[in-house]
């Protein structure tokens, strides 16, 4: 559940633009529509420790991008330990996996919006011609 939590979060977070709980119900007033629950944003601080200290150290480590075509290749793992350090953190091996799940659903993120641009691209070119 933990787990499923934390992907949800960041599934929301990411491809839903960041939009707090209160704005997602202040655009379901404006539009009319019912809140749902598995759409309402949820908030980091109701999850674990682990999953917040992940969340942490996500926006923490660097990204690392491949030069020529601008590929999102994930996280530099170096000073991981000393960040770890840094923050006290103790169950350091749930966190990094926590951290792996943040980084599988970013890197999904990352290919999404590398495919639409791609594709914005296509649809360029061809009203060009």
């Amino acid at each position: 559940d933990r787990l499923k939590k934390l992907i949800n979060y960041l599934q929301t977070a990411l491809h839903g633009g960041g939009v707090s709980a209160e704005q997602y119900f202040a655009i379901c007033e404006q539009m009319g529509v019912e809140p749902k629950d598995e759409d309402i944003p949820k908030d980091p601080s109701t999850f674990s420790t682990e999953a917040q200290q992940a969340l942490v150290i996500m926006n923490a480590l660097p990204d690392i991008w491949e030069g020529m075509n601008g590929v999102w290749l994930g996280k530099n793992y170096n000073g991981l330990f000393d960040i770890m350090k840094l923050y006290k953190i103790d169950n350091k091996l749930e966190v990094f996996e926590l951290l792996k799940v943040c980084e599988t659903e970013l890197s999904k993120y990352y290919a999404q919006k590398r495919k639409e641009q791609e594709n914005l691209a296509k649809a360029k070119s061809k009203r060009g011609k």
